[in-house]
Order: C-alpha cells, then sequence, then structure tokens
C-alpha cells in the first residue's frame, strides 16, 4: 500500500508554526529595497507603522557602519530630510547607508561624541550593505537595528 504524501499534493498542510509565527511576529510590515545592487529586506512592527500613520513627511533611516577602534553598528533617525541620497522603502520611511571612518581612534572620545570623519561611500565598505533592517516605535522613541 503506498503512502498519501501531504508535502508534494495539492492539498499541502502548511506547517502551523509557520503560520503562527507570521501572525504573531512582532515584525509584520515588510518591503524590499535595493541598495548598491543588494537586496535589503526592511521591517517594521505594528506600533512603528501607527506612529508612521501620524507623521506628515517621511522618516529618515540612516545606517551607519562605524570604523574606529572597533566597528559600531549604528541606526539614527532623522525627522528632517539629509543630505544623503535616500531610497523611498514606503511613502512614510526613507532608508540611507553610510560607512563612516572615525577621525581618531581613542576610546574616551569614541566614547564621547562618536567623531566622524571621512565617508567611506566609495570602496570595499560601500559594498557591506546589510540584509535585514528592523524597525520599531516603543515609548515615543524610534529604535532600529540592523543585520548581516
Amino acid at each position: 500500500m503506498a503512502l498519501l504524501n501531504l508535502q508534494a499534493s495539492y492539498f499541502t498542510i502548511e506547517n502551523p508554526l509557520r503560520w503562527l509565527e507570521r501572525v504573531l511576529h512582532r515584525f509584520r510590515h515588510c518591503q524590499t529595497v535595493r541598495i548598491n545592487r543588494r537586496e535589503v529586506e526592511v521591517s517594521w512592527t505594528g506600533r512603528a507603522d501607527r506612529a508612521l500613520e501620524r507623521r506628515n513627511q517621511a522618516l529618515i533611516v540612516e545606517l551607519q557602519l562605524y570604523f574606529s577602534c572597533v566597528v559600531k553598528k549604528r541606526v539614527l533617525f532623522h525627522h528632517h530630510p539629509v543630505a544623503y541620497d535616500c531610497i523611498r522603502v514606503s511613502d512614510k520611511i526613507e532608508l540611507t547607508f553610510q560607512p563612516i571612518a572615525s577621525a581618531v581612534c581613542d576610546p574616551r572620545e569614541f566614547a564621547a561624541s562618536l567623531p566622524q570623519g571621512k565617508n567611506l561611500a566609495a570602496g570595499k565598505a560601500a559594498r557591506m550593505v546589510p540584509r535585514v533592517v528592523e524597525i520599531d516605535y516603543r515609548r515615543g522613541y524610534w529604535e532600529g537595528q540592523f543585520h548581516y
């Protein structure tokens, strides 16, 4: 007697854990954009979506890969237009990626003010584009992180 293979049939039952994760996952809204010819998945929570709907203009999300004594990932949120080229994610979110080299390599100065040196927009650092960006709005503040 042949066994019925439900995974390869027309009546395939999707994995219920995958369905549950999609329903309960806090980063429900998702859009894919291209930065430097690489795909970046931008996700944001329902809270962030509600906060974005209340805005009159787009929120600019700046992703910084900061090279100093250590490499630091920073996500900055700008409420007004910036001088960088931005990529439109949605009508309320714009994204920019900035690899930056520090002016000095002093741990105290780095911790106090994150001194900026030169922008590394051309070269190998510009190709280190993140794969995933996550945005949230909690207790009146924007939060973000990105991953490779």
